[in-house]
């Protein structure tokens, strides 16, 4: 490699017009191809040159046809000799000479590109040939890469054979073959999908036009039974967009070209995930909600955002046309004299009219989100402070989620200045805790903030659909509002009327309900609040000489813990006369599974909670002894998802890198998710305010999910992580890992512990050469390690760091 950069630069700097010198620093990358491009250019006699292999240096290269063999111009020899070794495959030595070792290298790129049995180099059409040069001038790779997959590689390889090769479609470039859905990828397929559907092939530029969306209406829609390359384009989109995460639930699909009952499924999961109409089959609607980031644009909307402020007659008509939420900035950072003011910002009387006026709301917060600049972590915990300030003036009530925009297109180059803007915006808001954030951006930032940051929400910018960010990547797991479509709103007529800009955006149904009441002075969990009160009641009434505690638990745990393992170590099973007594009250599970987490706004689910705060309080846990209420929370958990780690080996022998990837986060099914995190911890933390304040249930309960008075002073539950921390782990990293560690191996344990452990979490699946006591013990270390950190992590974000 460095030789191929001193080369270049030695013969083209100052020779070859336009000619920008690449760093000769021995590591491959765009720089060093790109000058390389500019070499062939030059070598082609066009000047000046560029950064960039377009239709000029294409239509020039193929004119003089390509460069084979036979070639005599030494300079051009050695662009793709060098270019092979930019690529990963082996060139001549001297560059200068066209070997039987570059014959053997190229002959093997035209096979890993899925062509070895339609061309050799010695064969090879003219046109194809540019195209494979082409290639070896971009960073491209046709070689599965870490993180793809041979299923997606072949599909890849197919595309090229079917398309680039067979028909020979002008404007369809070779697809890379990494195994990785891509935008380059995205865009192979939007141009195989309109040549199947009968778009012209001078026509066909991968573009989800007018035209494109006008014969995709017009075909008959895919479903089970269906056969063809249709099905086959479809159901690789299907792929591309899997999993699709719901809750506990997990659904993916395999790419085929024949319509089953399993690709049904996954159809009809990605379609209620979507929330476009549920039918099975590729209409409309899936096919464009598969292709493009808006998906159809004019399907129904029921919320919008804007920058023009609200009076009560507009919420009014946006409430009568069918919008039930809005979201409007908290704040902007431009004074009014400035001549990019926009006059965005929230004021309290607006506010005040917009809830009047029937609508909900959801706050943005946006100070330079167009510029990569303003994102660092001093600027995100600046932000993050006035941003709070802002909603506190305002009346958002505790649990409020702020969104914090990334509005321009950050590519993975970005990432890592957005992820630390978050970070601090997290630490910022984290001093209170008395909101959550969510993050606006394309697919590919909110998947980012969400999985490395713990974003809440997101609110994906789909109307930006030419972003990078939206192509290739799919719709994030916790998504709560879509932007779709930019437009003009009106209503009335004339002196009786006005019009304004707004952005319409897809509500997803139970994501952020946003705020419709002003400084509530009941909690987000006072449903759950009054049904612990109201099942002691019933419970006292029902039998005085059975603790309370345990009926109204035993009501949560009677239909998803109450296998014969809870029931021994519980040493009890489901009073099957409470649940009917309660049942002729009304009072039954259905519609009480979950309830709001007063400091996310999201689910708690009660049925966990429950009945890990029972075992935490049969078997209370704050030593260095591990017991039975460890298992039935945070070490049963951790012992499931060492099970699920070890059953993903192969793919993450690495155990940091798969809790990376899957310990507590939002946007992945695991063992050990977000939402067990927070039963765990919740169970735990009401346990000991139950033992150190000598609490009743009811009153714990309360305490701890608390109230937005003032003098009811902070949640509990705001400092979940931090309390849980410091009560059962002395907020000591080294003790985590120690209790950790002894509860998989089995040492100083409870004899209710060692058992208990692989009961519940049905580690008896697991082969003798994956227990923790037969593996490397430096990676036992390591997941020990990485639930630590996290924990840690957690407790850390409470406190502002």
């Amino acid at each position: 490699m460095l030789a191929a950069q001193q080369w270049v630069n030695a013969t083209y700097e100052g020779v070859a017009e336009g000619y920008v010198r690449c760093t000769p620093d021995g590591s491959t990358g765009w720089e060093t191809v790109l000058s390389l491009t500019q070499g062939l250019q030059h070598e082609l006699g066009i000047s000046p040159t560029v950064r960039n292999f377009g239709p000029g240096t294409f239509s020039k290269l193929e004119a003089r046809g390509g460069i084979r063999p036979s070639e005599t111009n030494a300079n051009l020899v050695s662009i793709i000799n060098y270019a092979l070794w930019c690529k990963g495959y082996r060139g001549a030595s001297p560059a200068s000479q066209w070997t039987a070792t570059t014959t053997d290298s190229m002959n093997e790129l035209i096979g890993d590109a899925g062509l070895a049995s339609a061309a050799t180099i010695s064969n090879i059409p003219t046109r194809l040939l540019v195209q494979f040069i082409k290639a070896l001038m971009r960073m491209d790779q046709f070689r599965r890469v870490s993180g793809g997959t041979e299923e997606i590689r072949k599909f890849q390889q197919h595309l090229n054979q079917v398309y680039v090769y067979g028909e020979d479609i002008t404007t369809m470039d070779l697809a890379p073959c990494d195994g990785v859905y891509s935008r380059d990828v995205q865009q192979a397929v939007m141009k195989a999908l309109q040549f199947e559907i009968g778009i012209p092939r001078s026509e066909i530029g991968g573009y989800f036009g007018s035209n494109t969306k006008a014969k995709l209406k017009e075909q008959p829609a895919l479903g089970v039974g269906s056969k063809g390359n249709l099905v086959h384009l479809f159901t690789a989109l299907c792929v591309f967009n899997s999993p699709v995460v719901d809750g506990e639930e997990e659904t993916t699909t395999r790419i085929r070209s024949d319509y089953i009952d399993l690709t049904e499924i996954f159809v009809r999961a990605f379609q209620r995930f979507s929330q476009i109409t549920v039918t099975g089959k590729s209409d409309f609607d899936t096919w464009a909600q598969l292709l493009v980031s808006t998906g159809n644009e004019y399907r129904t909307t029921t919320a919008s955002d804007q920058a023009a402020p609200l009076t009560l007659a507009r919420a009014r008509a946006l409430s009568d046309a069918g919008i039930q939420i809005v979201g409007r900035y908290l704040d902007e950072h431009l004074d009014p004299g400035d001549e990019h003011y926009l006059g965005k910002a929230l004021t309290s009387a607006e506010l005040s009219d917009i809830i009047r006026g029937g609508l909900s709301v959801f706050p943005i917060f946006q100070w330079n989100g167009t510029v990569k600049a303003n994102f660092t972590y001093d600027k995100g915990f600046e932000q993050g402070s006035v941003a709070e300030d802002r909603a506190r003036e305002f009346g958002f009530g505790q649990g409020t989620c702020i969104y914090f925009a990334v509005d321009f297109d950050a590519t993975g180059a970005d990432m890592d200045a957005v992820l630390d803007y978050f970070r601090g915006v997290r630490a910022a808001l984290g001093r209170t805790n008395r909101y959550t954030y969510g993050v606006y951006g394309s697919r590919n930032v909110c998947i980012n903030v969400t999985h490395r940051v713990g974003a809440t929400w997101s609110f994906v910018s789909g109307l930006s659909w030419g972003f990078s960010g939206n192509l290739g990547y799919p719709l994030p797991a916790n998504w709560s509002f879509n932007q779709i479509r930019n437009g003009t709103f009106s209503y009335g007529s004339g002196s009786f009327g006005e019009a304004w800009e707004i952005d319409r955006n897809v509500w997803r149904r139970f994501s952020d309900r946003g705020t419709s009441v002003l400084n509530p002075t009941g909690s987000p969990a006072q449903d759950f609040i009054g049904l612990i009160e109201r099942l002691t009641t019933a419970a006292l009434e029902y039998d005085a000489g059975i603790d309370p505690v345990k009926l109204v638990c035993m009501f949560f745990r009677k239909d998803k813990y109450n296998s014969s393992s809870w029931r021994v170590l519980l040493e009890s099973g489901v009073d099957e006369g409470w649940i009917a007594h309660l049942a002729e009250q009304g009072l039954t599970l259905a519609a009480r599974r979950d309830f709001t987490d007063p400091v996310t706004g999201s689910p708690i689910g009660t049925e966990h909670l429950m009945a890990t705060l029972e075992m935490c309080l049969k078997y209370p846990s704050t030593t260095d002894l591990v017991t039975a209420g460890d298992i039935g929370g945070w070490a049963g958990d951790l012992a499931s998802f060492y099970e699920q780690w070890r059953e993903a080996k192969e793919q993450y022998p690495n155990p940091m890198l798969y809790a990376q990837d899957y310990l507590g986060r939002r946007d992945t099914v695991s063992k050990f998710a977000n939402v067990d995190w927070v039963q765990d911890a919740d169970a735990f933390n009401i346990m000991r305010l139950m033992r150190a304040e000598e609490l009743s249930l009811p009153r714990a309960i309360a305490r701890y999910y608390g109230t937005d008075s003032p003098a009811a002073g902070d949640r509990v539950c705001q400092r979940r992580y931090s309390l849980f921390y410091g009560e059962r782990f002395d907020s000591d990293s080294t003790k985590t890992q120690v209790l950790a560690r002894n509860m998989l191996l089995g040492e100083n344990s409870a004899v209710e512990a060692i058992g208990g452990s692989w009961y519940l979490s049905g580690g008896f699946g697991l082969g003798s050469e994956d227990r923790p006591g037969n593996i490397d013990p430096a990676k036992l270390s390591s997941f020990v390690l990485a639930y630590a950190w996290e924990l840690e992590e957690r407790a850390d974000a409470e406190k502002g760091i």
